[in-house]
């Protein structure tokens, strides 16, 4: 990572630190990977690149865990098979593939971290070290919405032609997300979803058109769906963090997906389009909610994410980024402040 993206996402820590006593800055490395993982985790959304053309996944199907109980699988039918055609997959959203941990992005649940959960999340800290899908309700949803934005990437490029750059992101809810999630899928008594997000992971190689996929697809949405439903309490607090997780891997995403001013990890492109999508839903969705409590910070989130969803204008990267990365963390920082007033 650049010194200039450093400093924004230090920059991030400050703005915060103006509108509360929390500071959420982040410590990156020198590569995207750092970002990604937490201590003892390997990996990240688009992380660990061994080669091929989303990077590879060392997992299959509850992700691999470098020494983990689940064991290591290289490739099957819808895990990464090293560039096979349904099942690449390129280490897991935030950290968590390699061991099932949610890595930077979920740094918002995590105790002392990011808009501090207060004790959501176990030992937490600014880099989301075992932030809990079973301890925390934010960070359980949050994983649910990141696999609806594998999802809508998914059916929004199949349904458009593009059915080969369409099929990994099938296979991404299982082997990238479910592991980190499917501890807080079975405390809640949520665990069909699994079994659902397995099946598209194996068919995803087959798909040719939206028929293929389409039922398999719908069972998987519907009980995502019902999972995020089942949550209780949820609050404008918790709701702007969710929406805040999706951004900050969007924005994490869109960096990895770029060398030098060109996109060549199109994958991460389109998981970073799929994540502002289901943040924006997200946002839309408790709506209410966020109006009764402040009117005007919903209305400036709203500008804000309009802004930061411009660096994803299609499906599939154009020639030359929208708006430079920059820019992107520049938003992210931004919309935290805009979403302060629920957040303290």
């Amino acid at each position: 990572m650049s010194n200039q993206t450093l400093k924004l996402w230090t920059g991030i820590g400050v703005a915060t630190l103006l509108a509360s006593s929390g500071a959420i800055a982040d410590q990156h490395g020198d590569q995207h990977h750092d970002e990604m993982t937490t201590s003892g985790s390997q990996g990240g959304e688009g992380g660990e690149h061994h080669g091929g053309e989303g990077g590879e996944h060392h997992g299959g199907e509850k992700g691999a865990m470098h020494g983990g109980e689940k064991g290591e699988h290289h490739g099957g039918e819808g895990g990464e098979a090293h560039g096979g055609e349904g099942g690449e997959a390129h280490g897991g959203e935030g950290g968590e593939a390699h061991g099932g941990e949610a890595g930077a992005a979920f740094s918002y649940f995590a105790t002392g971290g990011e808009g501090g959960e207060g004790g959501e999340g176990g030992e937490g800290g600014e880099g989301g070290s075992s932030v809990s899908a079973v301890k925390s309700d934010g960070a359980y949803v949050a994983m649910l919405q990141m696999m609806q934005g594998h999802l809508m990437a998914a059916r929004e490029l199949i349904k458009s032609g593009d059915v080969a750059e369409g099929r990994p992101h099938l296979t991404h809810p299982w082997v990238e997300v479910y592991p980190m999630a499917d501890a807080g899928l079975e405390s809640r008594g949520q665990e069909e979803l699994g079994n659902h997000l397995k099946v598209l992971a194996e068919k995803a190689g087959q798909v040719e058109n939206w028929g293929d996929i389409s039922q398999a697809f719908q069972a998987a949405w519907v009980d995502i769906e019902k999972a995020a439903k089942a949550v209780e309490g949820q609050s404008p607090s918790s709701v702007s963090k969710v929406v805040l997780s999706l951004t900050k891997q969007a924005v994490l995403e869109y960096d990895e997906a770029l060398e030098d001013g060109r996109f060549v990890a199109e994958h991460e492109y389109q998981d970073g389009r799929g994540f502002v999508l289901a943040a924006r839903d997200y946002l839309q969705d408790h709506q209410g909610m966020l109006k009764k409590q402040n009117k005007e910070a919903w209305r400036e989130a709203g500008k804000v994410l309009d802004e930061l969803q411009k660096a994803w204008p299609t499906a599939v990267p154009p020639e030359q980024p929208a708006i430079p990365v920059a820019n992107l963390y520049a938003a992210q920082a931004r919309l935290e402040l805009a979403l302060a007033p629920y957040l303290y």
